[in-house]
């Protein structure tokens, strides 16, 4: 059954006003070219805050996995993340291993407040997807693809950024043509730049509306571009995206986004439907409020990073691991307080050491209060607060660890790359790649 929020269409949508780009003829369009924004008001009262030109406009916490848990989704929603996704979902052991679907699913389903929401699946056999998202369809406001992850395992998996290029596209334009076709909810496909170009892109762009996309979320570089090699991303190609199809489907633009400046030039610059970030709203989930930016003389006026850290704490409390949702349990609040406090574990080596021994809630709770201790001690001043997480690769490109000051013991370092999907992290706080099992509840 189609949901209240959405507005079926009973005929198919005309081609763009652009050369033939693919013999195939357009799907039949389930949803209006209007669904997003519809979606977006039936929530706006969550969002009492929400600056009255963007309330039309989509503000999305990307997917992400052990980063984008239930937790942090309600946490990143009390300041304005009017659209969220779930973490990657690997659909075949979501099928098959319990265990793993509980990292990504609360049992009795997701609370009511954490909507609209977006349920991410990757792989590549169509008929696998479409039991996977059926699972979930009657608990989100949509299901995407994963066709931007750029590592490896994506690689070996044949999913993510690689699933673009398998069969000159032919099988992720199948994929959606059979997504779209069986369920109720729109299917989006979040993407990244083809290597081969942009003008490759759009082709395969235009098909896979074609084949019933209901949106694209446009990741401004390509799959070479990742870690230091990250550069910034390409704004320009994503405004042609939007001229070509920005009239049949919601274009959101990923990449680029580190406060509310950013995002306000990127709507205006590409004319998206919204703006989709990770990195930097990983480090800091009120990113999108008026705080560090322009606006308040790039002063921090939002609550400060150790205060999120303790929300954050107290969410984990309220969903716990067994329940469902939060992802690999400790090991994900363990990369959340690293992320959050980046900037208090610089030259505190018995703080770094606490973080990484956070086995549980009370070992969490005791480094909020050792870093509350070091701010009382240092009259710390919130207003002062930066990126610190964020801006790691920019400090020191030449480093694939991070900045100068990042942990220099560390034998294994973060793979997650700058606004990628973070479809694979092993760091030091554990292995939480979407082929692992059951993660440490």
């Amino acid at each position: 059954m189609t949901p209240p929020s959405l507005t079926p269409k009973t005929s198919s949508e005309d081609a763009v006003g652009e050369p033939d780009m693919h013999h195939s003829e357009p799907a039949s369009r389930k949803f209006d070219r209007d669904w997003l924004r519809q979606l977006l008001r039936k929530h706006a009262h969550q969002h009492p805050h929400m600056p009255q030109d963007l309330l039309d406009k989509a503000l999305v916490v990307a997917p992400m996995v052990d980063a984008s848990d239930l937790p942090y989704r309600l946490l990143a929603r009390r300041y304005n993340a009017s659209l969220c996704f779930t973490p990657m979902i690997h659909a075949r052991m979501f099928l098959e291993k319990p265990g793993y679907r509980g990292k990504f699913w609360k049992h009795t389903g997701m609370p009511p407040q954490d909507r609209p929401l977006i349920a991410q699946f990757c792989g590549n056999d169509k008929d696998v997807l479409l039991k996977a998202m059926k699972l979930v369809e009657g608990h989100v406001d949509g299901v995407d693809i994963n066709c931007g992850c750029p590592q490896q395992i994506a690689k070996r998996g044949g999913y993510g950024a690689f699933l673009l290029e398998e069969d000159n596209g032919d099988l992720i334009v199948d994929i959606v043509r059979h997504l779209a076709e069986h369920m109720n909810v729109p299917v989006s496909v979040k993407v990244r730049i083809l290597p081969s170009g942009l003008q490759d892109s759009l082709v395969l762009y235009k098909r896979l509306v074609d084949a019933g996309a209901a949106m694209l979320t446009i990741h401004g570089r390509t799959r070479l571009q990742n870690k230091v090699f990250t550069g910034a991303a390409n704004w320009d190609h994503i405004r042609e995206v939007v001229r070509l199809l920005g009239d049949r489907v919601p274009i959101l633009s990923n990449g680029g986004i580190s406060n509310m400046d950013d995002v306000r030039r990127c709507l205006e610059y590409t004319g998206a439907d919204g703006v989709m970030s990770s990195e930097a709203i990983l480090e800091y989930p009120p990113l999108f409020s008026e705080t560090n930016a322009l606006f308040t003389d790039y002063k921090r006026t939002g609550p400060g990073r150790l205060q999120i850290a303790k929300d954050y704490l107290e969410l984990c409390e309220q969903y716990p691991p067994h329940e469902g949702g939060q992802g690999s349990g400790m090991k994900c609040i363990r990369a959340h307080l690293h992320r959050f406090l980046h900037a208090d574990l610089q030259g505190h080596s018995h703080v770094r050491d606490a973080v990484v021994q956070a086995f549980s809630m009370e070992a969490a709770w005791g480094v909020a209060n050792m870093i509350q201790t070091l701010h009382d001690n240092n009259e710390h001043d919130i207003s002062k607060e930066q990126l610190s997480w964020y801006v790691r690769h920019q400090i020191d490109a030449e480093r694939h660890c991070g900045g100068p000051q990042d942990f220099d013991d560390e034998k294994k370092c973060s793979t997650e790359d700058e606004e990628d999907d973070n479809c694979c992290i092993r760091d030091m706080f554990g292995p939480v790649c979407a082929d692992e099992n059951d993660g440490d509840y």
